[in-house]
């Protein structure tokens, strides 16, 4: 089974499924991180360079280095969503299962990866599941609670994602920010409380089938 995990920025990757990555390679998947824009943030009055953080990152999560389209960082609105897609299309990949981002995020790259995902997600040949990850911050300050309707058991994979973020220099910060290490560990034991888990993943369900699914569903939330 190929897994496709399809996301804005560098650092989106461990912050949405950095628990569910490794677990999906330990069950014998082939996961690719592709990532939509060029990996350098210059929005923040400074050039940030997040590709060699990245790139430790997917070495820690136990996956091959990640794949930068190049499209300019929070500026994903200037290109035509079907030109993006046709650029994702051309990486020949052949998913079962798309991990993206949602369609109720604050962040508009996140957004338009989403319709990105869907778009190259379509089943025309065969069934692809997608679903949607959680990035704090972005899901959590727009207004819209995060659709959480499938939980991914990582209480064995929780270190390992909070490793694997640390090595975005940019990007960790003190808690209580929500890219603090208590803050990730924190996210994750608030998932578990909801699903019955010590720490878990939430996403919500685009599309899913049967045996195209990390992980055991749980009862989504009231």
């Amino acid at each position: 089974m190929n897994a496709l995990v399809l996301v804005a920025h560098a650092d989106d990757e461990v912050l949405g499924a950095g628990g569910t990555i490794p677990k999906l390679v330990q069950s014998g998947w082939e996961v690719d991180v592709v990532i939509l824009s060029e990996g350098v943030v210059r929005t923040r009055g400074a050039e940030q360079d997040n590709r060699p953080g990245a790139r430790a990152a997917c070495r820690v999560l136990g996956v091959g280095e990640p794949r930068f389209l190049g499209l300019p960082d929070q500026k994903f609105d200037q290109v035509p969503v079907t030109e993006i897609a046709a650029t994702v299309a051309g990486e020949s990949l052949d998913p079962d299962l798309i991990i993206t981002h949602v369609a109720t995020d604050l962040n508009l790259d996140h957004r338009l990866t989403c319709e990105v995902a869907k778009i190259v997600g379509r089943p025309h040949r065969k069934p692809i599941a997608i679903i949607g990850c959680e990035v704090p911050n972005a899901s959590f300050w727009n207004g819209v609670p995060f659709p959480a309707n499938y939980y991914v058991d990582i209480s064995r994979e929780i270190d390992l994602k909070i490793r694997a973020f640390e090595e975005y220099q940019w990007e960790l910060k003190p808690y209580p920010h929500p890219w603090s290490r208590d803050g990730l560990r924190l996210l994750a034991q608030y998932h578990g409380v909801q699903s019955g888990f010590a720490f878990a993943e939430a996403f919500a369900v685009i599309r899913g089938y049967e045996g195209r699914m990390p992980g055991p569903l749980t009862r989504p939330n009231p």
